[in-house]
């Protein structure tokens, strides 16, 4: 009896897990069966070929993704969601690729990405990865810093918020540092209640050493969000970089150690306490528990850049 009710209920069970469902809870090999099976009942389901695109491109198989985004483009050519993927898993493999294949791969990025663009005139990513494109590439390859500011004034306008982003972006892309900050403050002043413009100033105070600033930064995300814990891991993480105020960094860390769970905050961000921890005991001159905290970060994330190295240095 067991089994034939486990029969009558395999086909609706089998309904409920779609690739996309799948995808969204990070399940990609069986995202990638899921499609699979549609593509076994369709050959010509265009969402089956975009989901095993969208698997293949998290579980980071970047030319194989690609490769299902074009039959997925073939398949539904009018959806401009597909020719963003299309031209963004393209942008990446060109980044790899040799320099006798760049100018022809760069080629269909900028068109995959201009025919999301006139398919779908509000589609964001595609404007932002246009205005990528066009401010990086070389003239020869299409290229042109004018075309970049025009998406950006077209992203601004459709959307505020993601307005900062780009142009913060591009501004960086530019050197032009003064600028990126002048947008993320803009972005604070207009929408006090996101974080992400904090956590970008934070990042770029970072990358120019300004150390002060970045704690400043992160205090003020600690003040406006006191519930929330990445910023004790980023004020933790200033102070391991910078060497100042190590006692206080050491005390920031560990609360958020203490009070976060691997589901809440991921692995990266898991992992990166645990070594920006270690980071604290090795200056403080503390290497067993320097040690102790490497070793921590490699059980949560064995493919962290850094640990292994800081581990065997220690040895």
């Amino acid at each position: 009896m067991r089994s034939m009710l486990l029969l009558a209920l395999t086909p609706a069970l089998l309904l409920s897990q779609t690739p996309e469902k799948l995808y969204s809870e990070r399940k990609y090999a069986e995202g990638r069966a899921a499609a699979d099976a549609q593509l076994k009942a369709n050959k010509n389901d265009a969402s089956a070929m975009y989901w095993m695109g969208r698997c293949l491109y998290s579980e980071n198989k970047i030319k194989e993704s690609a490769d299902w985004f074009e039959k997925a483009v073939k398949a539904e050519d009018k959806n401009a969601v597909y020719h963003f993927w299309l031209g963004n898993a393209t942008g990446d493999e060109a980044e790899k690729a040799s320099k006798l294949r760049q100018p022809f791969l760069a080629k269909k990025v900028q068109h995959e990405f201009e025919r999301a663009v006139e398919l779908d005139s509000t589609l964001l990513d595609a404007r932002q990865g246009l205005a990528n494109f066009y401010q990086m590439a070389p003239g020869f390859m299409g290229g042109s810093n004018a075309k970049a500011r025009e998406q950006v004034a077209a992203i601004r306008k459709l959307n505020p918020y993601r307005g900062h982003f780009a142009a913060a972006s591009y501004a960086q892309r530019d050197k032009d540092i003064p600028g990126a900050q002048k947008e993320w403050e803009g972005a604070i002043a207009a929408f006090p209640d996101s974080g992400g413009p904090y956590y970008q100033l934070a990042g770029t105070f970072r990358q120019q050493n300004k150390w002060d600033e970045a704690f400043g930064t992160y205090e003020r995300l600690m003040k406006k969000f006191p519930n929330e814990p990445v910023p004790h891991l980023g004020w933790g993480a200033v102070a391991a970089l910078s060497g100042k105020q190590l006692e206080k960094g050491e005390s920031e860390l560990k609360w958020f150690i203490a009070n976060t769970t691997l589901e809440k905050v991921g692995v990266p961000n898991t992992g990166s306490a645990h070594f920006r921890l270690g980071q604290i005991y090795e200056k403080t001159n503390r290497k067993d528990l320097a040690k102790a905290e490497y070793q921590e970060t490699l059980k949560v994330n064995p493919q962290h850049p850094d640990a292994k190295k800081a581990l065997d240095a220690l040895k």
